[in-house]
């Protein structure tokens, strides 16, 4: 009879690669991330433990803790245990019931074995007495050995005393523990890029200040909702931290652009202005950088020559463009990974102002010419006017 999942394999990427002060603090990051988020769901556990480049969450509740602890940025994969002792033939006997409780006939399977520390035997040992008895114990079910492309897999971590059997990884959503980088201000609206984008930024350790711009009364007033209904979605991926979005009235400055630029430019002015607008909140929150949702190419503000327009309007904070190289279908690809692709029916009609034939290769020095025409002081009391909704506070 097979042992029960008494715990769960938690395996990290890029983080085993820094220094050892920076990994140390990472690893105690994800672990910290990955307690909370179990507390969050509502899942048990005993306790959580680091050994040898691995973290181990000892628990009754294996598959859910596994469902869960994926989704924390920095895990890599997840794999239900079942932690037994060192000695080989408990090895043998444990794993070989694993293969006849989960092995189908006429498949292909593989054995795979490490081993840390000092046993009497070695890791190819494993593999070939296991293989064996596997063979032995199932031989009427025509299973062949490959180890190439296995369909089938019985994995052996020996870690000192103990000994961890499992037959099923899980992908994790990888990344960098959240926190190990500071907080960036995140442009996010009712399409299917920004949102995206926030989240690459988020994977790699950014702690996200979510912004939207409510355009009415050139737009829809549910689009803002759903560019916050999409923020929610990606806040569920942070844990530890307050998560909150600024919707920021837009309006008047649209207003003033109408009025006052020319039309063919209308979207470079609105992008320019949204970009002021979320450096006074980075500074407001003590932000490093902005992220945008905008790809290359993708619209007509965002040839090369319209995002260098674009970014001009500020110098003092980097604009951070994750999704720059994406084509559309990894975007749509990814955004229905995360959750957030369901939204994008939602705000179909969130500006009523993009020209018919705007400028796509938009000149530097007229654009700065013609802005001199604006009322940018419009700006900071738009701002002074955001209404900010939690989404989460701090764990």
């Amino acid at each position: 009879m097979l042992p029960e999942y008494s715990a769960v394999l938690l395996r990290y990427g890029e983080i085993g690669i820094k220094s050892r002060q920076t990994r140390r603090r990472m690893v105690s990051l994800l672990v910290k991330h990955v307690e909370t988020a179990l507390k969050e769901a509502g899942v048990s556990f005993s306790c959580t433990r680091t050994d040898f480049g691995r973290i181990y969450v000892e628990t009754t509740e294996a598959v859910r803790v596994s469902q869960v602890a994926s989704r924390v940025f920095g895990v890599v994969s997840v794999s239900p245990v079942v932690v037994i002792d060192s000695n080989l033939d408990t090895i043998l006997d444990v794993g070989s019931a694993m293969a006849a409780a989960s092995f189908t006939r006429g498949r292909s399977f593989a054995v795979r074995a490490s081993r840390v520390g000092t046993h009497a035997y070695s890791s190819q040992d494993i593999r070939e007495r296991l293989g064996e008895r596997i063979l032995e114990k199932l031989a009427d079910f025509d299973l062949r050995v490959d180890l190439r492309s296995p369909a089938q897999v019985v994995e052996v971590e020996v870690r000192d005393e103990f000994a961890y059997v499992f037959g099923e990884t899980l992908p994790g959503v990888g990344g960098m523990p959240m926190g190990s980088q500071g907080k960036v201000v995140c442009l996010i609206s009712s399409g299917l890029d920004s949102p995206v984008a926030a989240y690459k930024a988020m994977k790699r350790g950014c702690i996200p200040v979510f912004v939207t711009f409510d355009n009415i009364p050139y737009a829809d007033e549910a689009c803002s909702g759903v560019a916050v209904k999409q923020a929610a979605k990606l806040a569920e991926y942070v844990h530890d931290y307050q998560v909150k979005v600024y919707v920021v009235p837009h309006g008047t400055d649209l207003a003033d652009i109408v009025s006052h630029a020319p039309y063919r430019m209308t979207c470079l002015y609105c992008k320019r202005n949204m970009l002021r607008m979320a450096r006074e909140i980075a500074m407001l929150e003590k932000a490093d950088a902005l992220v945008t949702g905008e790809i290359i190419g993708e619209q007509a503000s965002q040839t090369s020559r319209n995002l260098r327009a674009i970014g001009g309007a500020i110098c003092d904070y980097p604009v951070l463009r994750p999704c720059i190289g994406d084509d559309k279908v990894d975007i749509e690809h990814l955004a229905a990974a995360i959750g957030t692709y369901q939204f994008a029916s939602e705000g179909l009609s969130c500006c009523t102002l993009p020209p018919k034939y705007p400028v796509v290769t938009a000149d530097i020095d007229k654009v700065n010419e013609a802005e001199k025409g604006l009322d940018l002081s419009i700006l900071k009391t738009q701002v002074s006017q955001a209404r900010v909704v939690f989404l989460k506070e701090k764990s």
